[in-house]
């Protein structure tokens, strides 16, 4: 039996809702028509003893790829992450994944804007300036930004 099978998805769904972030990615770009870029990301970060964690994680997704960070700077323990960045495994792996498995915590609220911005992507309407503002506007409720009571 091989180590991704022994993970289960409700382990998954666990880490995520303390540690994973779902994130809509906006930045400026030079040769786009529109002059602005947009993608999708799913991430984990952990310290980087707990790096066979994200692994498996890895390994069960199917997808996304685990760098090292390093934070000597702050005086923190060295940090890994695991980064999934390519739209087709968002959309193909990463959602269907989280659609079948729900998350439970406020996590959760995150992952359902994160799916409005997908529909987007699939849509293509990501390369058009209206887009990339409703993107905007659905980042805006996202994560730390989310009203507490809200």
């Amino acid at each position: 039996m091989s180590a991704y099978k022994i993970i289960s998805p409700w382990y998954i769904v666990g880490f995520t809702d303390g540690e994973g972030c779902f994130a809509i990615l906006i930045s400026k770009h030079k040769t786009k028509k529109i002059g602005r870029d947009a993608n999708l990301c799913f991430e984990i970060e952990l310290r980087a003893d707990d790096k066979p964690i994200l692994e498996l994680i890895q390994k069960r997704l199917n997808c996304g790829r685990i760098v090292g960070l390093n934070y000597d700077r702050y005086g923190w323990k060295p940090h890994v992450k695991f980064v999934v960045r390519k739209q087709n495994d968002i959309l193909y792996k990463v959602i269907p994944f989280f659609k079948q498995f729900p998350l439970i915590g406020k996590k959760g609220k995150d992952f359902e804007l994160f799916c409005k911005a997908a529909d987007l992507f699939r849509a293509k309407k990501h390369l058009t300036e209206d887009g990339i503002n409703q993107l905007l506007e659905i980042r805006e409720f996202m994560n730390n930004r989310r009203p507490m009571f809200g």
